[in-house]
């Protein structure tokens, strides 16, 4: 009997003007939430935030084929957890990412239109705005996050893959107000992380429930 449900969690390393990225902590404190839970497993991973790496590390994800991915990204002017429903098909921004690459206006694939989540995320809202105000987003932005959820949709899509995806933005959490000097800098949002953590606990656990019924017997 197989009665594990694999979960995937991913962060991004941090980028930019920002010496800290709040999603790798986030991340690991979900996992550890999860450790010694008898029917989900956890597995993290830490993206480059690079436009040369991020199709392939994202294809990679797929070849542990997890039942669930929920990917994270820092919104550093968010005061929501941003539940993200679209995915441009496009790569812009005017900050480079880790390789110094600034791009501008150019199409991830020439072919494609942008790609709509398939989660019935205003289910997941309400379940998250239990513990932290929450929001179903149009706009993940058009840089490395946007990225990240473009290839997860498009391999979903093109691949037929049942595997359930999920990006959300995430602010700086009230564990980097006195290490990350751009906070108080730019008087950036702030929310809890305990509260932050226990909403992705939420998600996980009410995404899980439909994945029983496939568990193969």
């Amino acid at each position: 009997m197989n009665n594990t449900i694999k979960v995937i969690l991913t962060s991004f390393e941090p980028f930019g003007k920002y010496k800290y990225n709040p999603t790798i902590s986030v991340m690991n404190n979900v996992q550890s939430f999860f450790e010694n839970s008898a029917n989900i497993q956890i597995t993290t991973n830490i993206l480059q935030c690079k436009y040369s790496t991020i199709k392939n590390e994202v294809y990679d994800i797929y070849m542990d084929n997890p039942d669930i991915i929920i990917s994270l990204g820092l919104r550093a002017n968010t005061s929501y957890l941003n539940l993200e429903s679209i995915a441009q098909n496009e790569y812009s921004s005017i900050t480079p990412d880790n390789d110094g690459i600034t791009l501008s206006g150019n199409k991830i694939i020439n072919s494609s239109e942008n790609l709509i989540s398939t989660l019935d995320l205003d289910k997941l809202q309400i379940l998250s705005d239990k513990y932290v105000d929450s929001i179903v987003s149009k706009n993940a932005g058009k840089f490395m996050c946007n990225a990240n959820f473009f290839w997860n949709q498009y391999k979903l899509n093109s691949d037929k893959i049942t595997t359930k995806y999920l990006f959300i933005h995430i602010p700086f959490t009230d564990k980097y107000i006195d290490l990350e000097q751009e906070i108080s800098n730019n008087n950036l949002p702030v929310l809890k992380e305990d509260n932050i953590v226990q909403s992705i606990i939420s998600i996980i656990k009410n995404l899980s429930k439909s994945e029983e019924n496939k568990l193969e017997i």
